[in-house]
């Protein structure tokens, strides 16, 4: 049995407005630059590397999906490498490491990983890397997506305090 990871993002999809700063802020946070900067790259048609988070629309609602941490992830057990580990409290990629063969993003039931340019010259095998959320500490040590979040609609949560958010919510249905 997996321990159970401390610390997951949560998205208040209600809140959600859709603006895509959080993916914004997320790429700029792994290339270590400003946000501004990454918003000038954008602009002037240059690549920035892959956020880790992507928004998904589903009817009114929008909200940014990224790894949800689970106490038995699916994408660790079906890595052959053995690049995805739980260290730290957290389910960590090692990115560097990766060979590009996806099992990690067919396993992952919600689509959290996702398959990106292999940026390194000395790639294993393939000219792809799986990435997903690393909880990433952005400015001030606070994740980038948190942090620029106008509408408040994303936090870091504990896998207990998930579980009350399920138990609260399941209550509601029955009542």
């Amino acid at each position: 049995m997996i321990k159970t990871p401390n610390n997951l993002i949560y998205v208040h999809a209600d809140k959600c407005i859709g603006c895509l700063n959080c993916e914004l802020a997320c790429s700029a946070n792994h290339m270590k630059i400003t946000l501004v900067e990454a918003y000038n790259m954008l602009l002037n048609g240059e690549e920035l590397v892959p956020s880790r988070n992507r928004v998904v629309k589903m009817g009114n609602l929008s909200a940014p999906m990224q790894c949800l941490q689970c106490e038995e992830p699916p994408c660790m057990k079906a890595c052959p490498m053995n690049i995805i580990r739980f260290e730290d409290n957290m389910v960590k990629f090692y990115e560097q490491d990766c060979i590009g063969c996806q099992s990690c993003s067919l396993a992952c039931p919600f689509g959290a990983v996702v398959m990106a340019p292999n940026l390194r010259t000395d790639a294993p095998l393939t000219a792809m890397t799986a990435i997903t959320c690393d909880l990433c500490g952005g400015q001030y040590n606070q994740q980038a997506c948190v942090d620029i979040c106008p509408a408040d609609a994303i936090t870091v949560i504990t896998q207990d305090m998930l579980r009350e958010i399920k138990l609260d919510r399941h209550a509601e249905q029955q009542s």
